[in-house]
């Protein structure tokens, strides 16, 4: 396969839709060194009481609409940061810990490097 056309918010499970959690048989969407994500948030919606980290990847998010508040939490020390205007991004390291509640309709893609099986890590409040 050579090339492969699509549409993210229909070929996405919960948002994402490239990386290496989809079936080889998908094609060019299985990756090993990317994950891709088009989040469809609505107001009020949480990631809720579980916080996420990875342990070798970034995760890169850029805000297309609307806004997203996320919390990220590294060494017992909590960061707030809000996504408001379209083009805010933000790019979150390996080890470092993220929640997040989108206030208003909101549109996020979102690039995770590299796409590992078992690198998330949760943790319950």
């Amino acid at each position: 396969m050579h090339f492969l056309f699509g549409k993210a918010e229909r070929d996405s499970k919960r948002g994402w839709f490239i990386g290496q959690f989809v079936p080889e048989e998908y094609g060019l969407r299985h990756r090993n060194d990317v994950e891709l994500k088009w989040g469809i948030h609505p107001p009020g919606e949480r990631r809720g009481d579980v916080w996420a980290s990875y342990r070798t990847s970034t995760t890169i998010s850029v805000l297309i609409k609307g806004s997203l508040r996320v919390w990220l939490r590294h060494n017992g020390k909590v960061d707030e940061v809000l996504m408001a205007e379209v083009g805010d991004y933000l790019i979150i390291n390996p080890g470092v810990e993220h929640n997040w509640e989108a206030p208003e309709d909101a549109i996020v893609f979102t690039v995770r490097t590299p796409s590992v099986a078992g690198d998330l890590i949760e943790t319950r409040d």
